[in-house]
């Protein structure tokens, strides 16, 4: 966890459960976020291990906690401790696809001077966190930032711009941050996706790469009695 985050601020969520996405301690908070990023991981071993192409973990992908605090419901990021810890085995390279509606801002912003991770967002241009800019450039980060209102085939274009990068970058292993929250009806942004519309697009990265290992992390989605466990089962099946 601390190749990752400040030991401080482990310590404080951990020992304290304490962060600032909610208000006053709660005691059980260090323990699940532990977990979380723990399941994570076994996903990754999974693949690492040959037992499967395609590893899910819908509580993963929480993709905004940055490296000393929380930020957007993300307490730590699962995926960046994930890859830091398999780069330091045999794991020569790791792609990271974000189709959350958000920026993946936190996982942008651990990984990025990692000369061997390459990470892509698209994501709602009009909403939180406001980054993810596609004039900032960096090495292998690629961002696609979608007006308000942008839909199935805005997503399928910027995908498509994806796959070119990632086969260009031959990576080892694949994570992909699904989210629910680009659908039409989420309400925490603008995007107009359907859910055929984002399993297409899923299943584009895994016809592009049939051999390659992926790990899906559910990261975001708000409605959690009916759209949201739809979008990842099918998002999760396309993967496979």
């Amino acid at each position: 966890m601390e190749r990752v985050h400040t030991p401080a601020y482990v310590d404080e969520v951990i020992v304290g459960g304490v962060c600032r996405e909610w208000n006053g301690p709660r005691p059980e908070l260090g323990h699940l976020a532990h977990r979380m990023v723990g399941g994570t991981m076994l996903a990754a071993q999974a693949l690492v291990d040959g037992r499967t192409l395609t590893a899910v973990h819908f509580a993963g992908a929480k993709h905004h906690a940055m490296r000393d605090h929380s930020s957007g419901f993300c307490v730590f990021n699962d995926l960046a401790v994930t890859a830091t810890h398999l780069l330091e085995g045999d794991m020569r390279r790791i792609s990271v696809i974000d189709i959350d509606a958000h920026h993946g801002d936190g996982t942008e912003a651990l990984l990025r001077d990692h000369p061997r991770v390459q990470t892509l967002s698209v994501h709602d241009a009009t909403i939180f966190p406001g980054t993810g800019h596609a004039d900032e450039l960096s090495h292998e980060v690629f961002n696609e930032p979608l007006p308000g209102g942008a839909g199935d085939d805005q997503l399928m274009a910027a995908v498509s711009r994806f796959i070119g990068e990632v086969r260009r970058f031959s990576p080892d292993l694949l994570m992909l941050a699904t989210g629910a929250d680009g659908h039409a009806t989420d309400p925490l942004s603008s995007l107009t996706y359907t859910i055929d519309g984002m399993e297409a697009a899923v299943c584009s990265v895994r016809a592009a790469f049939p051999t390659l290992p992926i790990l899906v992390g559910g990261a975001g989605g708000y409605q959690p009695d009916d759209v949201t466990p739809e979008v990842w089962a099918r998002m999760a099946v396309a993967a496979a």
